[in-house]
């Protein structure tokens, strides 16, 4: 892991400069474009340039991901912008979203947690259901319920995706495997989700029934 680090932060520093100049030029040459076939090529060269900063990205997340900074918030609160965002989120890959509550979690749902780290989990699941439902309409439900006994949150996620092979299961979290046909992502976002997870306390797991994600959870008000 850290000479995976060391590597990200490298490659970083020697692929971004030129992918910037590159990017940049495509874009001066994008403004002064009349042609419509010239201004879809300067933009398709924008949006891989963009996509190769990303995957040097997230391979520094995952080998190196950032210090959490903890702060009280409101678990269901955290769920209502999650459903909120995507709702109004005019995508190719379109996705509704449901939270389903156990009847004791109500709003008594306060947990300390990374809240921002907490969101980057959550968006790169729901990308990664998007993208495995093609051109269906991806529909993810989560399931929030409160363990008191081990003082966390246990939160199920199923999909309507085609599912995962008993040998694809063996693979999913790990950096840059896809089960998915050339050409059709990195699968990089559930290496980045068990990453976040691990440097928050927390874990995310694969389940017969779908993704099980646990948050600690060291306070829970009523």
């Amino acid at each position: 892991m850290a000479a995976l680090a060391d590597f990200a932060a490298g490659a970083g520093h020697e692929i971004n400069n030129p992918l910037a100049i590159i990017s940049g030029h495509a874009q001066i040459l994008l403004e002064g474009a009349q042609s419509p076939e010239q201004r879809r090529r300067l933009a398709a060269i924008i949006a891989q340039a963009k996509r190769a900063y990303e995957m040097i990205a997230d391979i520094r997340t995952f080998a190196c991901p950032p210090e959490p900074h903890k702060t009280l918030f409101n678990l269901r609160s955290f769920f209502d912008g999650l459903v909120a965002d995507y709702a109004c989120n005019d995508s190719e890959h379109p996705v509704s979203i449901r939270v389903k509550w156990d009847d004791d979690s109500g709003s008594s749902a306060d947990i300390f947690c990374d809240r921002q780290m907490l969101r980057m989990v959550f968006d790169a699941l729901l990308q990664n259901a998007a993208e495995a439902a093609g051109k269906k309409e991806s529909q993810v439900e989560f399931t929030p319920v409160f363990v008191p006994e081990k003082k966390c949150w246990h939160i199920s996620v199923t999909d309507n995706g085609p599912g995962i092979s008993i040998e694809e299961s063996e693979h999913i979290f790990f950096p840059y495997y896809s089960g998915r046909n050339a050409g059709r992502g990195l699968g990089f976002g559930l290496s980045r989700c068990w990453s976040l997870m691990k440097k928050m306390g927390g874990s995310i797991t694969l389940e017969k029934t779908g993704l099980n994600i646990i948050i600690p959870s060291p306070t829970k008000t009523h």
